[in-house]
């Protein structure tokens, strides 16, 4: 008997409320998962099945760069365990226009047949249509492609219309969608606050790749700069919320040299940052690239790829991409209060500096906070924050009343800490007082930073005045330390001594200075003759590309690395 295939194909459907605003937004998704099974037996079945989820999504918004203490707030950083650190998956973004191609004919087996011939394990499409218009047949083209490719899918509406007899009574839909070899699991669905003619949003997921989990965010950001900013800004934080190895992939409408590319590419790597030419738009005269494949910093992109075809309006790109270590860029800074060696307080300069840096992570030492005249009562780490887009967080060694001029604030000096990744709540952070002091109070700063799907635990101090109590600090330092409790350790500051010096020895028993045997005068900034300032890494963090920046924003010289979680 010749074998018989059976297509059966099973819609679920459920009606979730629509508002007219994005701040009421309660959006739906569609998630399509196609299945196939096949029995051999005496008369052999092919079974596929087509499974249409409706789920309401809720929009989260943050105006602040960092995290509230004491509180967890949604998808805030979920794990303390390593992800595997090896997964390989091809991955392809492609703006469809709808299947029409620059010959104006629409045609959905051209754009399944160009998807096809890449092999791509996942990927990404903006402009797509479900049921949308005429000119596209009313087709719902997630589940056509879906279906013809074999892969898994979800979508995310972003236009949509009103159902007529011609859609089917069916709600018409346009948006973007993501398709997989492997099952998706759909984290969110998010419309920005910011939109002009029509809303844009992120669709958020969590694909696991060879037993590997690895988040996938596929967006359509605006044409308009001022959107385009807003709504990249909102994409921050949202993505911020959850922890991992992240892979972006859309239509930015933004050329590699725009800022907001720029500020994407902080913490994340472009797939095509090698190929200055890998222009995407208009596929029949392609002079600008607006489309983007972009990882956290522990994936590595190779044979990055421009598709040329002209079944749609962009050309696709494709891109190979491997998951290992997480990597960053440290500095170390006393910045003095932002007084330079010319004795004039300005924290511009001290942001400049950072900034030009490229720094990932910044350890601040002898920072104020609504603290004095000499820095004219300013809050310098949250101006820094702001000025720099970063997350912070600070411990206080000095303290004082409030008064009129601080704004009735507690005048606080201390150390601190600014981070381009997410920054745990007060649960995994810590700060001790040392017990030996003499002028005055020297602490010790826990934080853990989220570096993709990797938690370092950055440790920051001060040491004091008096060759004594270094020692004593840098000891009661390293009893909080050492015990074996996290994977990635970095502890950093000044230490007011020498190499060779006991408190710095004290460090030594359990990490290694990442400017070991070199010389790397720290201070004074304007003849630096002596290292006070360190950076300090314990295995399996590794540390290269070290160097003290010249500059005479503070009295003391930056120092930075380049690190890598192992």
């Amino acid at each position: 008997m010749r074998p018989l295939s059976i297509l059966q194909r099973i819609a679920f459907t459920s009606m979730c409320w629509m508002w007219q605003t994005p701040d009421q937004y309660c959006g739906r998704l569609v998630f399509y998962q196609l299945k196939i099974f096949t029995m051999k037996q005496t008369m052999h079945r092919s079974f596929i099945s087509l499974a249409v989820l409706c789920s309401a999504s809720l929009l989260f918004s943050c105006h602040k760069v960092k995290e509230p203490e004491g509180t967890v707030l949604p998808g805030a950083l979920r794990s303390n365990v390593q992800t595997a650190s090896l997964a390989e998956v091809k991955v392809m973004n492609y703006n469809i226009h709808a299947g029409i191609g620059i010959d104006g004919v629409y045609d959905l087996q051209r754009i399944a047949d160009v998807i096809s011939d890449a092999d791509a394990d996942v990927v990404s499409l903006n402009e797509v249509h479900k049921h949308y218009e005429a000119a596209t047949n009313y087709e719902d083209q997630v589940a056509w492609l879906a279906n013809e490719l074999g892969m898994y899918a979800a979508f995310q509406k972003t236009t949509w219309k009103s159902a007529i007899p011609a859609s089917g009574n069916k709600e018409r839909q346009f948006g973007h969608a993501i398709l997989s070899k492997y099952p998706i699991e759909v984290l969110n669905t998010r419309i920005y606050d910011a939109y002009g003619s029509h809303y844009h949003g992120l669709l958020e997921t969590r694909i696991v790749i060879n037993g590997h989990p690895m988040l996938f965010y596929v967006t359509h950001l605006a044409t308009d700069p001022a959107l385009l900013t807003a709504q990249r800004q909102q994409l921050r934080v949202w993505m911020d919320e959850t922890y991992g190895t992240k892979i972006l992939m859309g239509d930015l409408n933004a050329i590699p040299t725009n800022a907001n590319i720029l500020a994407i590419k902080e913490t994340m790597v472009d797939a095509f940052e090698s190929q200055p030419n890998a222009y995407t738009f208009k596929s029949n005269n392609p002079t600008v690239r607006i489309d983007y494949i972009l990882g956290t910093s522990n994936i590595t992109f190779s044979n990055s790829q421009v598709i040329s075809t002209q079944v749609s309006d962009h050309f696709p790109i494709v891109s190979h991409a491997s998951v290992g270590a997480s990597k960053l860029k440290l500095m170390q800074y006393n910045i003095k209060h932002g007084q330079g060696t010319d004795g004039v307080v300005d924290l511009q300069r001290i942001a400049d500096v950072i900034r030009n840096s490229k720094a990932h992570v910044v350890v601040l030492n002898e920072v104020d906070r609504n603290y004095d005249p000499r820095s004219n009562y300013e809050d310098q780490l949250v101006w820094l924050a702001d000025e720099l887009g970063m997350y912070y967080e600070f411990q206080k060694t000095t303290w004082k009343a409030p008064v009129p001029a601080s704004g009735n604030k507690e005048r606080q000096f201390g150390h601190g800490i600014l981070s381009k990744y997410p920054i745990g709540n007060a649960a995994t952070q810590g700060r001790w007082i040392y017990t030996d002091y003499t002028t005055h109070y020297m602490g010790l700063l826990k934080v853990r930073v989220s570096v993709n799907a990797d938690p370092l635990y950055v440790y920051i101090t001060n040491l004091g005045s008096t060759a004594a109590e270094r020692l004593s600090q840098a000891q009661e330092a390293m009893s909080f330390i050492n015990p074996p409790n996290h994977t990635w350790k970095v502890f950093a500051g000044t230490f007011s001594d020498v190499p060779g010096s006991a408190p710095v020895a004290a460090v030594l028993t359990s990490f290694t200075d990442v400017f070991a045997g070199q010389t790397a005068y720290t201070f004074p900034a304007n003849a630096p003759n002596v290292r006070v300032d360190y950076i300090f890494v314990k295995s399996p963090v590794a540390a290269g590309n070290t160097a003290v920046i010249s500059s005479q924003a503070s009295t003391h010289l930056p120092i930075v690395c380049d690190i890598e979680m192992q």
